[in-house]
This record gives C-alpha cells, structure tokens and sequence, in this order.
C-alpha cells in the first residue's frame, strides 16, 4: 500500500525496508510524521545509551546522518578525553601501549627504533615516568631481561621507585644490575664475542640473579597495574 512513499521516506532519511513500513503504517503513510517519528525513536535510542542531552544527541546524529554507531562515536570523542576512550575499550596492557603512542603523537616524540630517554625529560612528571617504565617494558618484552638491565635501568628504576611505590622491584632490579656489572667486568666481555657468551653462561648459572629475574616476573603484573593506576588517576595530565 506504501511502496511509493516508502521510496519517499527513504530518499529523505536512512531507513529500511521493514522499519519504513511499520512507521509508515502507524502514521498512515503521512511522510513528515514518518520522519519525525524515525528521529524521535533514534533520540530516544542514543539519548538511552549516552545519556547525553536531546539537542546534543540531534546534532551528532545529524552530523552522522543518522547512523547511530557514528554518532555514539561522534559523542564520546566530544564528552572523553582520548586516553578515557582507550582506557574504556581495551584491557590494561593494551591499553597502556595505545597511550603510549597518543603520547608520541601529542608531544611529536621521534624514534629511532627506541625512544631517546633524553627527549622525555621534557614532559610533565607524570607522563615521564609512564613513558620511561613503559619503554623500558617494551624493551625487555622485545630483547630480553638481562639487556634490559643496561638499558636506562637507573633512571627507571627511580621512577618505580618513588612514583609508583615499588621499592621491592626497583631494589631487585638494581641487585641484578650489580650482579651483571660484576660479572661483566670480571669476564671482560668487551674484549670479544666469547667473553660475553662465557659471562652469559654464568649469569643463568647464577642462583641469586635467576632469583631477582624470576621476581621480575612475578611483579610484572603489578607494575602494569601501577602505571594503569597512574594513569587513571592523571587522567586530566594524559591526551
């Protein structure tokens, strides 16, 4: 009965088939209340599911021509700060390696494979130490725990240390530097190639430094949880 004003209502907004039917059914095939009765329902709908005010909701849903995923999209981007929105859709770890990256865009961080710690220095204290324990993570996760050890272990372990409250961690950390110092030193591994395979050995032989290596990993999981906390808790200081 309504085909030809469905073909109407749908050139002047985006509706199915079977929707365009039922409204035009209850309102008789009158196409303007049609098309204010579409709005009305898509308000009620991204006004239930944001929260957000009826001329906040018309706007974004104009902009997205009524496509209701763009324009909850369009919504949070406005109400939530770039860092909020990851924090909400990703889990923990994922999510600090995404903020990491806004952090990069944000402040026009260069890279050259690995961040320059001396570039950091510059940001504001909070983001300084997510950005050097983060780096310093990605590092380890990328090579392994005992080159991580000489790789800008001092400047993090003060980070872990004051900033987050792991003084356990930063202390192990900094025992297994002095064992890997020690027994670099004595093994003379810039000398050549078989030194360092030699003081290698003797590292994962080392009782004491597989201790702090294996405590490492039991507290990964709460520095990660630590640097989410910083996080949330400067979430005005972040992009």
């Amino acid at each position: 009965m309504y085909k030809d004003k469905l073909e109407l209502l749908r050139q002047r907004i985006p509706i199915g088939l079977r929707h365009g039917l039922t409204l035009l059914e209850k309102v008789e095939g009158d196409l303007e209340k049609a098309e204010q009765l579409f709005i009305k329902e898509m308000l009620a709908l991204i006004t239930s599911k944001t929260g957000v005010e009826q001329e906040v909701a018309i706007r974004h849903l104009t902009q997205s021509k009524f496509d209701i995923d763009l324009a909850i999209k369009s919504i949070n981007e406005e109400r939530y700060t770039l860092t909020t929105l990851i924090l909400r859709k990703n889990k923990p770890e994922e999510a600090l390696g995404k903020i990491v990256l806004a952090v990069e865009d944000k402040y026009h961080l260069k890279r050259d494979f690995w961040l320059s710690f001396e570039q950091l220095k510059n940001l504001p204290t909070e983001i300084y130490c997510f950005m050097t324990i983060m780096e310093w993570l990605n590092y380890e996760s990328w090579e392994d725990y005992l080159s991580a050890l000489s790789f800008n272990l001092d400047l993090v372990t003060k980070q872990i240390d004051i900033k987050l409250a792991l003084s356990d961690l930063s202390s192990s950390l900094r025992k297994a530097k002095s064992i890997l110092t020690l027994t670099y030193e004595k093994y003379d591994v810039r000398k050549d190639q078989s030194n360092y395979i030699k003081a290698t050995e003797v590292l994962q032989k080392d009782k004491a430094f597989q201790a702090y290596e294996n405590e490492f990993k039991l507290q990964r999981p709460m520095l990660i949880d630590q640097l989410y906390n910083l996080v949330q808790n400067n979430i005005d200081k972040f992009p």
